[in-house]
């Protein structure tokens, strides 16, 4: 039990760090639309969104502990 309850632990984090690292990206994308790099952009922007399907992911193991 107490190791599920550290999983848990992780797995929030984890969600956090990623949700940031996400929208650091977003940004990053727009600095570099906005310099005119759009192959660049397309390449950070499809990163962020690789990030943001490992975040789903996470929440639905987070869940799965939950319920």
């Amino acid at each position: 039990m107490e190791e599920e309850n550290r999983l848990r632990i992780v797995l929030k984090q984890l969600i956090q760090n990623n949700e940031y690292l996400a929208e650091n990206y977003r940004k990053w994308a727009r600095v570099a639309a906005t310099g005119g790099l759009d192959a660049v952009s397309k390449d950070i922007d499809e990163a962020g969104q690789l990030i943001q399907i490992a975040t789903q992911k996470l929440r639905v193991a987070l869940g799965s502990i939950e319920s």
